[in-house]
């Protein structure tokens, strides 16, 4: 099948889908094949974010996709309805393997990543023009009574705004590294000199 370069690039270098046909079938084939739920912001920054098509494409896909009757949105959440699935069942060799691989990944981190925001909390506090607080909140989980269960307060200062937003996402992208690794630094056993 040959499919008309319709869709305008993310860049000049990053080697996206150009073609509105294939971005359609990239959304089917993600939806069908992500082992987590995805809303439209999911979508839209996973394909995105990874150079894989231009944002106002997906977006217009997307709607296009619903028009079809091939998804439908419910609480929030993008569903690939019978429709959609045979578009990505039957197109799927339209896409270089590459491409598929990195479309179902950058959807999976994505979701983790949304669901880490949740479970957790970050904010970021400008005290001045040069300092800024970074606060997180670390949480086990829900335990029996349907609470978060805390396992670190930390509150760290900084100089800038891109600082603690750099911060702020390496927290987010492991959390449980960052616990890990505060723990290791306060149990290690040092050695006192006089």
């Amino acid at each position: 099948m040959d499919f008309k370069l319709d869709a305008f690039p993310v860049d000049e270098t990053s080697g996206g889908l150009r073609s509105t046909e294939k971005i359609r079938i990239i959304i089917c084939y993600i939806l069908i094949n992500s082992e987590s739920s995805l809303s439209r912001d999911d979508v839209l920054s996973s394909l995105y974010d990874n150079g894989i098509a231009n944002y106002f494409e997906i977006s217009q896909a997307i709607d296009n996709l619903i028009d079809v009757g091939a998804v439908h949105i419910e609480d929030g959440i993008i569903i690939c309805d019978e429709k959609g699935v045979k578009i990505a069942k039957e197109l799927e060799n339209e896409l270089s393997v590459y491409i598929k691989n990195k479309a179902v990944r950058a959807a999976k981190l994505t979701a983790l990543y949304e669901k880490r925001k949740k479970e957790n909390e970050v904010s970021i506090t400008r005290l001045s023009n040069k300092n800024y607080r970074l606060d997180i909140t670390l949480n086990s989980g829900l335990d029996n009574d349907g609470e978060k269960d805390r396992l670190m307060d930390l509150s760290l200062y900084v100089t800038d705004s891109i600082q603690a937003e750099s911060l702020k996402n390496s927290f987010l992208n492991n959390p449980v590294r960052v616990y890990e690794k505060v723990i290791e630094a306060l149990t290690e056993e040092y050695e006192f000199k006089e």
